[in-house]
């Protein structure tokens, strides 16, 4: 049929059910005109992985983007051994492969194959298909166009050895602005020492969760990235299963962001998290003034395990913030740190303006907060608080 028609660019798409074991016929006969394909797009449950990898064997010299996800009830991601696309697409602009992975010499033949590709995401990638920081950092020396970043690993196990190399070979992607990591704190380590980002100002980062992070060399490309975007604003947000903690400039994220997130449960796990991350980066830029303390929505009750001196803690990074707004679920844990008398003179020292939602609800909280504000106002430092 299609040899019939003219030699038009062809697009392919396909989404199937959960019950598809097979391509379809159409789909199957038009990857086998590689010379005309300019766009692949599947969504494809694991049972027919195989028969598309099979099928894009071939170079596609004419393709602009590929999209492959493979979504399925286990969650389990994909490794296939088939070659990508022929180790060649010059054309791209675009990869994105989510829960499915092919080996990564193939994958690098066509990264360096591919001088105008903008976007490159790879997410979910299996155990199975790890590559190492160094063999990621060669796949993307070439690519001086590249605008958009996304790594994510499915397994915790996805980690580097701890002898690497402590001398790298760097590379700069000169047009990269948006980094979007998820893995292991030892693999983020071993990258950012490789790569120079002159342009970047958006980053989110969300790492495995573990009890100590030593990553310094990630705290000195923040300290760089801060300096580039200038946030005034940090809000914290816990939920049922994760924190994040977001830097960036009131009401213009547009203008570059940092957003650093983990897996855990427990808030005491989460705010410690924040803590131990912010306390070890260099003192926030002056232009911090505003902390919020939230939630994600609809969260459900749970059982909280802070003491004051966690939450004391918590606050120390925060020298120069003036404007400090709390969740009412976290205000009773800290309106009852706050009033600690003999330890929190020296927190939060430039604070003028403390939002406590929902305070005044509680007696001995409404009692506790405005005991805080009276013997800050009393020393000179005046504090206005609001519900």
């Amino acid at each position: 049929m299609l040899n019939s028609w003219p030699n038009l660019p062809l697009v392919v798409q396909f989404e199937g059910c959960p019950k598809a074991k097979s391509l379809s016929a159409n789909i199957t006969v038009a990857l086998r005109h590689p010379d005309r394909v300019c766009e692949i797009d599947l969504v494809l449950t694991s049972s027919i992985t195989g028969s598309i990898a099979e099928a894009i064997q071939e170079p596609f010299q004419a393709l602009n983007r590929i999209r492959i996800t493979v979504e399925d009830a286990t969650g389990t991601p994909e490794l296939v051994h088939n070659a990508f696309l022929g180790g060649s697409a010059p054309r791209l602009n675009e990869i994105k492969l989510d829960s499915i992975a092919f080996p990564f010499p193939s994958l690098r033949q066509v990264l360096l194959s591919a001088n105008n590709l903008v976007e490159l995401y790879l997410s979910n990638i299996p155990h199975t298909g790890y590559f190492s920081p160094d063999d990621l950092v060669a796949g993307l020396s070439s690519l001086v166009q590249l605008i958009s970043l996304t790594v994510g690993f499915h397994s915790p196990a996805s980690r580097p050895p701890s002898h690497m190399t402590s001398s790298p070979q760097r590379t700069t992607l000169p047009s990269l602005i948006s980094l979007d990591f998820h893995g292991a704190s030892e693999y983020l380590e071993e990258f950012v020492a490789r790569i120079d980002f002159p342009s970047l100002y958006d980053v989110t980062i969300t790492l495995f969760y573990q009890i100590f992070f030593e990553i310094p060399k990630f705290y000195q490309f923040i300290s760089l990235l801060n300096a580039r975007t200038s946030p005034d604003m940090v809000l914290v947000t816990t939920s049922a299963v994760d924190v994040m903690v977001l830097l960036y400039q009131n009401g213009k994220r547009a203008a570059g962001c940092c957003a650093l997130k983990t897996s855990c449960r427990r808030l005491d796990w989460q705010l410690y998290f924040v803590t131990q991350i912010l306390s070890q980066l260099p003192p926030l830029p002056k232009s911090v003034d505003t902390l919020i303390i939230s939630e994600a929505n609809e969260m459900p009750p749970r059982e909280e395990d802070m003491d004051s001196t966690q939450w004391l803690e918590f606050f120390q990074p925060f020298t120069h913030v003036r404007t400090v707004r709390v969740l009412e679920r976290f205000v009773p844990g800290v309106a009852q740190a706050l009033v600690m008398e003999d330890i929190a003179p020296g927190v939060l020292p430039e604070l003028n303006f403390l939002s406590l939602a929902g305070h005044r609800k509680s007696p001995s909280v409404e009692k506790a907060a405005e005991q805080f504000v009276d013997t800050r106002n009393l020393s000179g430092r005046i504090v206005f608080l609001s519900d």
